[in-house]
């Protein structure tokens, strides 16, 4: 869970649109693709795995059902 204080100084949770809008507005002037949450996931299960941290703790923090997630690991 991420918060963030809004124009008026309020506590705002930062939702999935809230943060990926203003990237994809970036990154479109750039020529870069529209990008989902769940590149986001993927990346972040990449990059832990690669780590060395276990399967079973990846799974667990990136809220996995099933064992697809090991598909992402490259």
């Amino acid at each position: 869970l991420v918060v963030y204080r809004d124009e008026n100084d309020k506590l705002k949770v930062l939702s999935k649109a809230v943060f990926l809008k203003p990237c994809n507005a970036i990154w479109s002037r750039h020529n870069i693709p529209h990008m989902t949450s769940h590149c986001f996931r993927i990346g972040s299960t990449t990059h832990y795995l690669v780590q060395g941290i276990p399967p079973d703790i990846v799974k667990m923090l990136g809220h996995w059902k099933s064992d697809t997630f090991l598909k992402y690991w490259r």
